[in-house]
This record gives structure tokens, C-alpha cells and sequence, in this order.
């Protein structure tokens, strides 16, 4: 029975650090959407790690070449 119980706090414990960083990567992914900043150094350090987890980043991008974002939304 106690094997039983540690084995439940075990998996409880696991199961909310996975829908933490679910969450985190999720509600950092939403802002950048939101703010138009995907095509700049990430604002924060929860963005730079949801980036680095879904393995986007600023690849071999000129940011002369590329407009703010401010220009591109009416």
C-alpha cells in the first residue's frame, strides 16, 4: 500500500512539472504571437526558452532586411 502511494505522489509530481512547462511555452508562444515579436531577440527569458524547446529561432536573418513589425499590421 505505501509503494502504491509514493508511486501516485511520484506521478503527480512529474505530471505537473509537464503541464507547467506545457503551459509556459504555451502562454509565451500566445504573447509572441500576440506582439508581433518573433522576428526579434526574444523579450524575455520564458520566450527565449519556449523557442529554444520548439527549436525556433533567428536563423541567418538580416534584421535591415526585415521591416518592424509595427509596419507590417495597419
Amino acid at each position: 500500500m505505501a509503494g502504491a502511494v509514493v508511486v501516485l505522489i511520484i506521478s503527480l509530481f512529474l505530471g505537473g512539472i509537464t503541464v507547467g512547462v506545457i503551459a509556459a511555452v504555451a502562454f509565451s508562444v500566445r504573447r509572441e504571437d500576440r506582439h508581433f515579436t518573433l522576428t526579434g531577440d526574444a523579450p524575455d527569458r520564458i520566450s527565449q526558452s519556449a523557442r529554444w524547446l520548439n527549436g525556433v529561432g533567428r536563423r541567418d536573418l538580416d534584421p535591415e532586411l526585415l521591416r518592424p513589425a509595427r509596419q507590417l499590421v495597419h
